[in-house]
């Protein structure tokens, strides 16, 4: 007996079932694996954070550089010597600030370079003054004819007069590092104009001279201190890194690589494997016809007239 129903049922049955047996055969069994979703999730999770990680290590690693200042083991604002290293990179906007400036500080209009040829490099240090370690650098710099920039934090003046009125009756700079080495960032504007007037006080107690320079301490600043700060802003273009190394060779390797005519060297004089750099590093860079001279020589040599609230880095001829 013909049943045209049932035929049309079978059929339809018949396409079900291949539709059914089609899509199961599109399907790969391992990529519905309930653990295998959680798998690649994991790996898609670790990808991005490695990603960021990169990213922020690049970043990192480019701004450094320019904006990183240790901590010191020997300095009286610290409590002990296992203190907490300063963070080497202060902020974004510190290092963006930093790249900028260093950028106008070269591109503003200046006087004639009097340098006659001669290559001229700034040596500075932070942190000091102390004892044993800045009077083996002033030994050094004594007997090469040299000089160097060195800025000091004010609460330590008062126990290193001695070794301070010996660089500066030697012909080099003293400036100001603040009274405590605090972030100035990190203050009120009170605060942060309290920390240098004590500061420059003890300084100029000891030279007789008014103090015309300052380095930030960390390298931190931003508008606030720029327009609160009655002192040009010096930072470097040579970062030997000594905090970190308190390795001679690596301090000097630093250096010697880096080094330019008109670069401004940062230094710390507070370890010994940084006295014994500066011992082969002045007569080596001599010997490559450089001339020591103070940061203040260096400006007004290379034309710049030094101005309150701007910062400067190096100050290549021209």
């Amino acid at each position: 007996m013909n049943c045209p129903v049932s035929k049309k049922v079978f059929s339809l049955l018949l396409c079900i079932c291949f539709l059914v047996l089609t899509g199961c055969g599109n399907t790969s069994p391992v990529d519905n694996h309930p653990e295998n979703d959680g798998a690649a999730s994991s790996e898609l999770s670790s990808a991005t954070t490695s990603t960021t990680e990169s990213t922020t290590e690049s970043t990192t690693e480019s701004t450094t550089e320019l904006t990183t200042e240790p901590t010191t083991e020997d300095s009286s604002f610290l409590t002990s010597e296992s203190s907490t290293t300063f963070t080497e990179l202060t902020s974004e906007k510190t290092s963006t600030e930093l790249t900028s400036e260093k950028t106008s500080a070269q591109t503003v209009t200046r006087g004639p370079d009097t340098s006659g040829g001669q290559k001229l490099v700034a040596l500075t240090f932070d942190d000091g003054p102390h004892s044993s370690v800045t009077n083996r650098i002033l030994d050094t710099l004594e007997k090469h004819g040299a000089k160097a920039t060195f800025f000091v934090v004010g609460n330590r003046v008062g126990s290193y007069k001695k070794v301070l009125k010996r660089a500066h009756d030697m012909g080099c700079e003293i400036g100001s590092h603040t009274w405590s080495h605090q972030n100035l960032t990190k203050l009120t504007v009170p605060q942060m104009k309290e920390e240098m007037k004590k500061s420059v006080k003890a300084i100029s107690d000891v030279t007789g001279e008014p103090v015309k320079l300052m380095r930030p301490p960390e390298g931190g600043y931003n508008d606030v201190v720029k327009k609160n700060l009655d002192y040009p802003l010096i930072m470097w273009s040579v970062d030997s890194k000594d905090w970190k190394h308190r390795n001679a060779k690596k301090d000097y390797d630093a250096v010697m690589s880096a080094v330019f005519d008109g670069a401004i060297i940062l230094m710390h004089d507070l370890y010994p494997a940084t006295a014994d750099a500066v011992e082969k590093l002045v007569p080596d860079l001599i010997a490559k016809g450089y001339k020591f001279v103070t940061v203040s020589e260096l400006m007004e040599i290379r034309g710049y007239t030094l101005q309150k609230g701007k910062t400067y880095s190096s100050a290549r001829p021209h």
